[in-house]
C-alpha cells in the first residue's frame, strides 16, 4: 500500500537580509523533496515590513485562510527564518499553537544555521522560549498599540492591525453553527455557557448582546467569517 506524503505550504516574505523570493521559493522546494513533503503552494510578500502581522499581510492572509479550511489542516508550514513568517513571538506562539491542534507542524530552513521543526525536541524547545518572550510582551505597564476598533471574540490588535486570533476563531465558527441551525440568541448564549466557550472579556457567562454585535459584525463582514451565508462550511459541508 503506498504512503501517503504529507501536503505542506510555503510561505516567503522579500527582506534585506534574505535571498531573493525566488531562491527562498527554490529553498523550501528543495527541502520538501528531501522531507518527504508535498508542497503544494507557496505564499510570497513582497514589499511587506516584517512588523505587519501575518494575517494582514497579502499572501500572509491568504495562508491563514488556507490553514483554516478543512483541506489546510494538518499541513506543514515551510519557511525559511522565522522572522519572516512571524511579527513578534506572541504571534508565532498562537499560530503554531493553533496548527498543532489541527496536526500541524512549521518547519524553519534557517535557525541560527539549522533547519528545525516544532514537532522535535529542538522545535518544542525554541516553542517553549518563545513563549517566555510573548509572556514578557504581554506584562502590563508595557506600551501597546492601539486601535479604533475594540476586537471582538475571534479578533486581536497585532502591531496597530486587527487581524482573527486562531485561538477564539473556533468559538466563532461555533456561535455560527448555532445560529445557522435556527437557536435564539438567548439558546446560543446557553449553549456556549454549558460547552464551556469562554467569553471574550472572561465573563462568568455569555450575554445575548455580545452574540448579537459579533453576528452583526460578521454580517457587515467587520469579523472574518468560518461558514458561508448558507450555513455551510468553507468547503461546501453543510453544518
Amino acid at each position: 500500500m503506498p504512503i501517503r506524503r504529507r501536503m505542506a505550504l510555503g510561505y516567503v516574505r522579500e527582506a534585506r537580509d534574505a535571498p531573493p523570493p525566488d531562491e527562498q521559493e527554490a529553498a523550501l522546494a528543495a527541502y520538501a523533496g528531501f522531507k518527504g513533503l508535498v508542497l503544494v503552494d507557496t505564499f510570497v510578500d513582497e514589499d511587506v515590513p516584517g512588523g505587519v502581522p501575518l494575517a494582514a499581510r497579502p499572501a500572509g492572509g491568504r495562508l491563514v485562510e488556507r490553514l483554516e479550511r478543512p483541506e489546510g489542516l494538518g499541513a506543514a508550514v515551510l519557511c525559511v527564518r522565522l522572522e519572516h513568517l512571524f511579527s513578534s513571538a506572541t504571534e508565532c506562539v498562537a499560530y503554531t499553537a493553533a496548527w498543532h491542534q489541527g496536526g500541524g507542524e512549521l518547519h524553519i530552513l534557517d535557525l541560527d544555521g539549522n533547519p528545525v521543526c516544532t514537532s522535535t525536541h529542538e522545535g518544542q524547545f525554541m516553542v517553549a522560549v518563545l513563549q517566555a518572550v510573548h509572556a514578557m510582551e504581554a506584562e502590563p505597564g508595557r506600551p501597546r498599540h492601539a486601535h479604533h476598533d475594540r476586537p471582538l471574540l475571534g479578533e486581536r490588535v497585532l502591531r496597530g492591525h486587527l487581524v482573527p486570533d486562531p485561538d477564539e476563531m473556533l468559538a466563532v465558527r461555533r456561535i455560527q453553527e448555532l445560529s445557522s441551525q435556527g437557536k435564539s440568541l438567548r439558546l446560543i448564549a446557553q449553549a456556549l455557557d454549558e460547552e464551556g466557550v469562554p467569553t471574550k472579556r472572561r465573563a462568568k457567562a455569555w450575554s445575548k448582546e455580545a452574540i448579537r454585535l459579533i453576528m452583526r459584525r460578521i454580517e457587515k463582514g467587520e469579523v472574518k467569517s468560518l461558514l458561508r451565508p448558507d450555513g455551510a462550511q468553507p468547503d461546501g459541508t453543510p453544518v
